[in-house]
């Protein structure tokens, strides 16, 4: 039976190519928000993904919601990155 961490090499390729692509749109932009309220933001961002799937027939992003949590991550554990000194 195949274990999901087993495709995390592959998963981590493609989101780095989502991030990359991501980082051409926005560029730094996921640096101007504070850590603070993150979760309502990547709450609204996921929703309107599953709309646009309801509603539109467009597939869920899945890469770009891991992107999300990606960032929400890096926000939790780098709290420096906002610090006065960085």
């Amino acid at each position: 039976m195949p274990k999901t961490w087993e495709y995390l090499d592959e998963f981590a390729k493609e989101l780095k190519g989502q991030l990359e692509s991501d980082q051409k749109r926005w560029g730094d932009t996921w640096l101007q928000r504070i850590p603070e309220g993150q979760e309502v933001r990547i709450e609204e961002h996921i929703k309107s993904y599953f709309d646009q799937w309801r509603n539109a027939g467009v597939s869920i992003p899945w890469l770009k919601i891991a992107g999300l949590a990606l960032i929400a991550w890096v926000r939790e554990n780098h709290p420096e990155l906002w610090s006065k000194e960085a």
